[in-house]
């Protein structure tokens, strides 16, 4: 492929959608799934017009959906409908949206694919409808994630796990302790990962065996990302075994290939290539999402070991693939990253410009799909490239991003709650003796305590005022840029600071008086903590420093307290992300006729002074002109729009094109400060 062939390729990708919903996990794969539905097929053959043939169109129709997403699964659905609307068949009629459910995704209309699940789930927990894992309780996750919208998912699955406790059914809670499961993975949050796969488990070990081991195998798939391959082997070896006695081509593939994951990460590629080789004569049975993770993985072993002519082989054919059926970043089949194995193929030949291109599209979408493995991943890419370029400004930003995302999910990883539900799911049968060892201790600790109890009383003191301290460490830290809290604890006061160069950001609710008048004060504040945390989110990713929130307004600034954390160009990607997720926030709800807001963004680059006021309550603050004239910024803009003054378009202009889309508005009025030169900016694909 020519260079600007290449060129072409990435920016006609940047266009397309997704065109399957995508999750963590694959159920009923595809060797397995083909034999169901031939099964289904002859079943409904010598069925007559019964509510069984209902449940026989609803399960075909279910399996089609969970597997090829094939719109062959609508007609089913639609056929089903009419058979329970002649029948009057209430079970049956529940399930009415969703062949609605699966126009909207395979149209990639994820807002209103997300309300017809919502509205047949509803439907089917009226009738105390068990879901297993080919329902919509388990598809409705694939939107969540093809939407990019985590968080959403994770409230959903929240709500409904604890509906389901209360009020069954019990397999209804184990699929929503799967798609929780599947949050936190995404997150990097492996502990609670492996907390929710072991429970999802053994739910599934009591209702339907076959199954378990799937969450066997991603149970292998968290220890692995956790950085403990040794842990991982066994539950994938576990996992391979119940694959083959089960016959399941598709799942054995999956597993040898997640092998061969570890021993390339452990550095023995060649015994990667052996199991990447081993998976090769099923590459063309399984179809094209699962043949493109695959040669990813092929071709990113073979790069690693230098072979490019092979390599070269695996990626072309690759491009080809995705360009008949293109092929998402994240999918139940796994990850397929076409643009990272071309990144690394045309840096190996030279082609640096091109390779830069794919990699920050590789970021971008995984970004996009909030996929953050993949985020760290390709961060921590771009900063070597960066440093390679002698760029070194560009590279701290990354590298500074990429540490800062990395430290804040690993601190939420809990070991502990591991540890306690793996001993009590595998280990059962001893609780009498530990119970006898708790005893046992306790009455160690009596005697001991009675021995040395002023001592004790001593560690204890002394350990309140340790914990005490940690909590007022991480309170302070929370309040203040780290850097500003490490200055006051060690000097009792923080200086106030000049920065040459600081890059402001305003937000302001168009119409949130009126918004507010339609909800109820909890409503309300529930409304703007959600998107608030969003946007928390989204700058700590970019290293933006939050500022402070006024009302409805939202404020913060990059390059400070550290200039090297972020830049003009972050601020703008992170402003871009910001309004992405209003839009879509806004569609959610009016989807569900709720009122919702919408968003001006104001940006402006120039000196300030930045500080601490006050001694109660004191807060880090920015003061000068370039404050008030990013604030005019805002005012001056429209909804919808990031609005940027013309000294931030001069610092990041070189990326139009390739990033950004500049419509310069000319002289614009802004209150206070004359007339200034503006620019609306948004994402070059748009």
């Amino acid at each position: 492929m020519s260079t600007s062939r290449s060129v072409t390729v990435i920016l006609s990708s940047l266009r397309r959608r997704l065109l399957f919903a995508l999750g963590l996990c694959a159920f009923a794969p595809l060797g397995a799934q083909n034999d169901v539905v031939d099964s289904l097929r002859t079943r409904l053959k010598a069925e007559g017009k019964t509510t069984a043939r209902v449940h026989l169109l609803i399960d075909l129709a279910m399996n089609l959906a969970s597997d090829e997403m094939d719109t062959t699964c609508i007609a089913f659905f639609d056929q089903a409908q009419t058979l329970s609307e002649e029948l009057g068949y209430k079970t049956g009629l529940a399930y009415a949206p969703m062949a609605e459910a699966m126009r909207h995704q395979l149209g990639g209309r994820h807002l209103q694919a997300i309300a017809a699940f919502k509205d047949c789930i509803a439907r089917l927990d009226a009738e105390h409808v068990e879901m297993g894992m080919s329902s919509p309780l388990s598809l409705i996750r694939r939107t969540y994630n093809s939407a990019g919208m985590q968080q959403e998912r994770f409230a959903f699955y929240c709500d409904a796990l604890a509906r389901y406790k209360r009020t069954g059914p019990a397999m209804n809670a184990t699929v929503c302790e799967h798609g929780l499961g599947g949050y936190y993975l995404l997150n990097r949050q492996y502990g609670q990962a492996i907390e929710h796969y072991m429970k999802a488990r053994e739910g599934l070990g009591r209702e339907h065996p076959d199954d378990a081991a799937n969450e066997t195998m991603v149970i292998g798939w968290c220890y692995r990302n956790w950085g403990n391959p040794k842990r991982a082997a066994p539950f994938l070896h576990e996992a391979l075994e119940a694959f083959e006695q089960q016959g399941n081509e598709e799942q054995v593939v999956t597993v040898i290939s997640s092998l061969g994951d570890i021993a390339l990460e452990t550095g023995d590629t060649l015994q990667a290539l052996a199991y990447y080789r081993d998976t090769r004569p099923h590459w063309k049975a399984l179809g094209p999402y699962r043949e493109g993770s695959c040669r990813a993985r092929y071709a990113l072993a073979l790069l690693a070991i230098g072979a490019l002519d092979s390599a070269k082989a695996q990626v072309d054919a690759l491009n080809a693939l995705n360009e008949a059926n293109p092929v998402p970043l994240s999918s139940t089949r796994g990850n397929c990253e076409v643009d990272y194995c071309n990144y690394l193929y045309r840096k190996a030949i030279g082609q640096d410009t091109v390779a830069d291109r794919y990699l920050e599209h590789a970021l971008s979408e995984a970004v996009r799909l909030a996929d953050l493995p993949l985020v760290l991943k390709y961060r921590k890419a771009l900063s070597h490239r960066y440093l390679e370029k002698g760029d070194e400004r560009d590279a701290a930003i990354q590298a500074q991003a990429y540490i800062r995302m990395s430290d804040s999910l690993q601190a939420v990883a809990n070991t502990d709650a591991i540890a306690a539900y793996e001993g009590q799911v595998k280990e059962r049968e001893n609780a009498l003796e530990l119970q006898r060892q708790d005893a046992r201790l306790r009455q160690q600790r009596i005697v001991s305590f009675s021995i040395a109890g002023g001592l004790l009383l001593l560690v204890a003191l002394a350990f309140t005022v340790y914990k005490g301290k940690k909590r007022s460490d991480a309170l302070l830290h929370n309040i203040l840029p780290e850097e500003v809290a490490a200055e006051l604890k060690a000097k009792g006061h923080a200086d106030a600071k000049h920065f040459d160069q600081a890059t402001i950001l305003f937000t302001d609710f168009m119409g949130f008086t009126q918004a507010s008048e339609k909800m109820t004060p909890q409503e309300l504040v529930e409304e703007l903590n959600t998107c608030f945390k969003a946007f928390d989110g989204i700058i700590t990713a970019h290293g933006i420093e939050k500022i402070k929130t006024i009302g409805d307004a939202y404020m913060c600034a990059g390059g400070l307290p550290d200039p090297k954390t972020s830049s003009p160009l972050e601020v703008v990607r992170a402003a871009l992300e910001m309004q992405a997720f209003m839009i879509d926030r806004k569609k959610s709800r009016d989807a569900q006729a709720r009122p919702a807001f919408e968003m001006r963004i104001g940006i402006h680059t120039g000196p300030v002074v930045a500080g601490i006021v006050g001694v109660k309550k004191f807060a880090y603050d920015i003061w000068g002109d370039t404050v008030n004239t990013a604030s005019r910024l805002e005012s001056s803009g429209e909804v919808g729009q990031v609005n940027i003054s013309e000294s931030t378009y001069a610092l990041v202009r070189e990326h139009a094109g390739s990033l950004f889309h500049f419509t310069p508005r000319g002289k614009v009025q802004a209150k206070g400060k004359g007339e200034m030169e503006m620019y609306f900016v948004r994402w070059s694909a748009e």
